[in-house]
């Protein structure tokens, strides 16, 4: 689904109905609760790793692991920001799941599509949460503030406790980060 599809699903769920948006290849699978909890149509994310308890995964871990996998394979940088940027630009992020049989990460918390996913709903709960009529944000669409955070991250100047430490303090990412 691309993500105005994707946000028409999640807009649709009734209030504290809980869905299944993604199952990996090994069984994790990504899931949803409506909970209105910030403003009406706000949900939670959680992750089910097969033989593990469910836990709501923040965008802080999908940071850190696109960290481990930059530095464990740092010839796929590029590729990643490019699915990154496809994925808030609005592609189906399962379409572009089906080209990434080449990408391998010796390290990593998660695998690649559930990252892509996760980050595609965290893009629409940002989307649900900030902007005109909601609380205030200074990305038009909302979902650049999770972007930027992402281009941190896969940019070069990738400082990684000082990127952790502003997206838990919940500061703006650098100016250059926004496009």
């Amino acid at each position: 689904m691309d993500i105005e599809q994707r946000r028409e699903l999640l807009a649709s769920l009734p209030p504290d109905d809980k869905k299944v948006i993604y199952t990996s290849y090994d069984g994790t699978e990504i899931s949803v609760t409506r909970t209105d909890e910030l403003t009406i149509k706000d949900f939670s994310v959680f992750l089910k790793k097969p033989d593990e308890e469910e836990f709501s995964p923040t965008f802080v871990r999908l940071l850190i692991d696109l960290h481990i996998k930059k530095i464990s394979n740092s010839d796929e940088t590029d590729s990643l920001s490019n699915i990154f940027e496809n994925i808030c630009k609005g592609e189906d992020c399962i379409a572009l799941i089906d080209s990434l049989d080449s990408k391998t990460f010796p390290m990593q918390l998660d695998s690649l599509d559930i990252n892509m996913v996760l980050a595609q709903l965290l893009m629409i709960k940002q989307e649900f949460n900030y902007g005109p009529e909601k609380r205030e944000t200074a990305y038009d669409p909302a979902r650049g503030y999770l972007m930027a955070y992402i281009r941190w991250v896969l940019s070069e100047k990738n400082e990684i406790d000082k990127i952790v430490t502003a997206a838990v303090k919940e500061y703006m990412p650098p100016e250059s980060f926004d496009k």
